[in-house]
């Protein structure tokens, strides 16, 4: 009797030691698990714009040949009313202390299609940048002028609900064109191989056509 207790004791502890070095290997595979990240496809497709002017910040103005934007500029675009200092002039919208740069593209003429690049001083203040593109992107769509002066191809129309405005890494971008996710892809998928570009860069990555 002793003997058949003493055998199967023995396979007991040899079952243990089977199921202990199983787990092992378990927690070893999850340890070396990667995350992945999704791979962003951009379609290849071929956009036209319509004639804009493209303003940016003072540093990035005098170094790309651009247009500095004042301001009067800027407040009109992404303010609900013009501020003022005590020197009565214009005030630059609070969001503007949040932005290291920014490339704007305003185009010329009654057309709604645009695209605006901005780059936060840190990933958290990309949140209180949002804001103030959103209204420039729903002010935007609520002008009833766009329709009103729409062109014989309806061009504003083919765009008025298109318009979007998304937070990517360090950057916000507001994108209404002839094909909006195409524009935004374009975006994303820059950042994600250069996660660290200038407004600039991202700017010439989402509008690589004439």
């Amino acid at each position: 009797m002793k003997r058949v207790f003493s055998i199967i004791l023995v396979l007991a502890l040899a079952a243990s030691a089977v199921m202990l070095a199983s787990c092992g290997d378990n927690t070893a595979e999850s340890g070396t698990e990667e995350t992945k990240t999704e791979e962003i496809t951009v379609p290849d497709v071929t956009l036209h714009y319509v004639a804009a002017v493209i303003y940016a910040d003072q540093v990035t103005a005098e170094a790309n040949e651009l247009k500095a934007a004042d301001n009067s500029n800027l407040s009109g675009w992404f303010n609900e009313t013009l501020e003022f200092d005590e020197n009565l002039l214009v005030k630059i919208p609070e969001a503007f202390s949040y932005v290291d740069s920014y490339v704007l593209r305003i185009s010329q003429g009654q057309y709604i299609e645009e695209v605006d690049v901005f780059k936060a001083k840190d990933q958290a203040d990309t949140g209180s940048i949002k804001p103030m593109v959103d209204y420039r992107c729903n002010k935007q769509k609520n002008n009833n002028d766009f329709k009103l002066y729409d062109d014989e191809n309806g061009t504003n129309a083919k765009m008025m609900d298109t318009g979007k405005v998304v937070i990517i890494g360090n950057y916000v971008v507001y994108a209404v064109t002839e094909n909006t996710e195409v524009s935004i892809l374009r975006a994303q998928k820059y950042v994600q191989d250069h996660p660290d570009c200038s407004a600039f860069e991202l700017y010439k990555a989402i509008v690589t056509e004439e």
